[in-house]
């Protein structure tokens, strides 16, 4: 048995342990990286439509180029849901348009877009996204990690991960399919296995609402739903509700359409005690009217997924691991989170999860003196948040047969917690489908410009972003009542250090309010704030008042003596309370009593 020893081990190379690797590496070249991946690619994988969101992932990894001339260019998503068969557009490219001349300005969490202006062209690349063929695109982002210098193994599988008597991580043991077999001693472990979720397996909550099967297949002579300027190298996603669920429809090659029908699991089984997958797809399929047409002289192809099939299916059961960190190991993608795919969120989420895993790892490297412990946490945190916006927005879809009105509003709840800017609910919408929620952001005055930058790939160019939250000044705040919406702490948060508007592979940290409660996840990144870690009384102490002026007045007495002047530590308490109120963690009211 061969035993060896690295920095780090990465369970599964597919987009999101593939992510983990090349950016680790790209960052920390004498980092020792293993990939190990049970299958030899390219291989079949479901999941083909990524969203704008992905495109800093993409850069950072220096493939963006790469991707947007091989794959199908995705420009938005065209929906018709409900009894109201009038199509609505999620628009990426109106997103790159905020500002202008006669122009709307999109105002999220307070900031002003208005100067965010680039060539017409160039905002093109920031916010559209790609279809891809997950063979050849998963290997693309293999082959990169291990052009950064990730020691990858195709056709190898973790069969056991050894801990110490404190549970934490001391190797992994592997065999691959020449029947060899080995251990690898590492201090840590990041687990990228997808559902079968290697690390948290056993540990997860399911979403009762969210229990669906996926049925899907692709069609060659297929029409394409929406084609930009006559060319085939751009489309939208497309997707329509029908009686018994929904159904994608979308290019992922000049003459290959992605084609899928989801439906609940308890319906799915029923009918196939009558028929078999093929026929139930096609019923599905034949029963959305906007597509009928278009299929009536398309073919199933039989060469595009495994073993010949024509047809697959696979379970799509919101699911979450309370802890999807330990000791010596994390995990990223869908063996954290899985969110059911209606919003093509599902490959974005897995490499933003890694791609900001694989900062944590190295900033917890580079900078002993934090706790990694807290560190992991906050990356928790991060991923709960960027999902749990998805996951709410994806209830909503399944919970609800309304207009489109109604999904516009429920964007903007989710995209503007404090409910006060002035953010068009359909701008909001498209903004929630490219995942750019809740990615706009400021967190203080000198650190705009490069995460705005980060967030969307602009480089800098961002100028002129203020606050307009529609709540009083901090000073006002003595005279109002508190209600406590969800339990919070003071905790450490993390951002992607930029320089230059340029990422550095490290993690700038600082302290933020941060809500216990997954539903409320969404609004981790809510108008983010730096505060003190010494005010940790004061914001435990938030949630036992119903009077601000209360909770002032206490607040000196819960840091040391001496620690601060009165009046300052006063002021600190009610710009904390503000920052809660926009978060959307607490809700103030006029104090009848004052």
């Amino acid at each position: 048995m061969r035993i060896e020893s690295c920095d780090v081990v990465v369970l599964g190379g597919g987009p999101a342990g593939s992510t983990f690797a090349a950016i680790a590496k790209k960052y920390a070249p004498g980092l020792r990286v293993a990939v190990l991946e049970k299958e030899r690619f390219p291989r079949y994988h479901i999941g083909e439509s990524t969203i704008p969101a992905a495109n800093p992932v993409f850069r950072d990894l220096e493939v963006f180029d790469k991707l947007r001339e091989t794959f199908v260019r995705k420009m938005g998503i065209t929906f018709i849901w409900g009894r109201d068969r009038t199509p609505w557009d999620a628009d990426y490219l109106k997103l790159g348009n905020i500002g202008g001349a006669g122009g709307t300005v999109i105002n999220v969490l307070g900031q002003d877009f208005s100067k965010l202006l680039r060539k017409p062209a160039e905002r093109d690349e920031t916010f559209t996204a790609v279809n891809v063929r997950r063979a050849e695109f998963d290997k693309i982002l293999l082959d990169q990690a291990r052009a950064f210098g990730a020691d990858v193994r195709e056709g190898t599988r973790a069969t056991r991960v050894r801990k110490g008597s404190r549970g934490e991580v001391e190797a992994v043991e592997w065999e691959n399919d020449a029947g060899n077999s080995g251990v690898i001693q590492t201090p840590f472990v990041l687990d990228a296995t997808g559902l079968n979720a290697m690390m948290t397996r056993g540990k997860r909550e399911l979403d009762p609402a969210m229990n669906n099967f996926a049925v899907y297949g692709y069609l060659a002579n297929a029409g394409w739903k929406v084609i930009y300027s006559g060319t085939r190298d751009r489309s939208n996603v497309f997707l329509a509700s029908v009686e018994k669920g929904w159904i994608w429809y979308f290019p992922i090659g000049d003459n290959l359409m992605s084609v899928g029908a989801v439906t609940n699991t308890a319906h799915f089984k029923d009918r196939l005690k009558d028929v078999d997958l093929e026929t139930f797809w096609w019923e599905m399929l034949r029963s959305c009217p906007e597509v009928a047409d278009l299929v009536k002289d398309a073919r199933l192809r039989d060469d595009f997924l495994p073993n010949g099939k024509r047809v697959a299916c696979s379970r799509d059961w919101s699911s979450w691991a309370p802890e999807p960190t330990g000791e010596g190991w994390a995990a990223v993608g869908d063996a954290a989170i899985f969110v059911d795919p209606i919003l093509s969120s599902g490959v974005t989420l897995a490499m933003q999860s890694a791609h900001r895993a694989a900062y944590t790892f190295n900033t917890a490297r580079s900078r002993p003196e934090l706790s990694q412990k807290a560190l992991w946490r906050a990356h928790a945190d991060y991923m709960r948040g960027e999902a749990g916006a998805f996951l709410r927005l994806a209830r909503f879809f399944y919970g609800n047969n309304r207009a489109a009105e109604s999904w516009w509003w429920e964007a903007q709840r989710i995209v503007n917690a404090s409910g006060k800017l002035e953010v068009d609910s359909k701008q909001a919408f498209t903004m929630a489908t490219a995942g750019l929620f809740p990615t706009l952001r400021a967190i203080s005055p000198d650190t705009v410009v490069p995460l705005v930058a980060g967030a969307l790939g602009l480089e800098g160019d961002v100028y002129n972003v203020f606050h307009e939250e529609g709540l009083p000044p901090a000073p006002e705040l003595e005279s109002f009542g508190i209600q406590t919406l969800t339990p919070f702490r003071l905790d450490l948060r993390t951002e992607p250090e930029l320089t230059e508007g340029k990422p550095t592979g490290a993690l700038d940290v600082y302290y933020d309010l941060v809500p216990e409660r997954f539903d409320f996840a969404h609004r981790i990144a809510s108008a983010p704030a730096r505060i003190a870690p010494a005010m940790a009384p004061v914001a435990e102490a938030i949630g036992r008042h119903t009077s601000v002026r209360a909770l002032a007045d206490e607040a000196p007495r819960l840091l040391p003596e001496g620690f601060a002047p009165e009046d300052a530590i006063r002021r600190s308490a009610l710009q904390m309370v503000r920052t809660a109120a926009l978060k959307g963690l607490v809700r103030l009211h006029k104090d009848a009593a004052s």
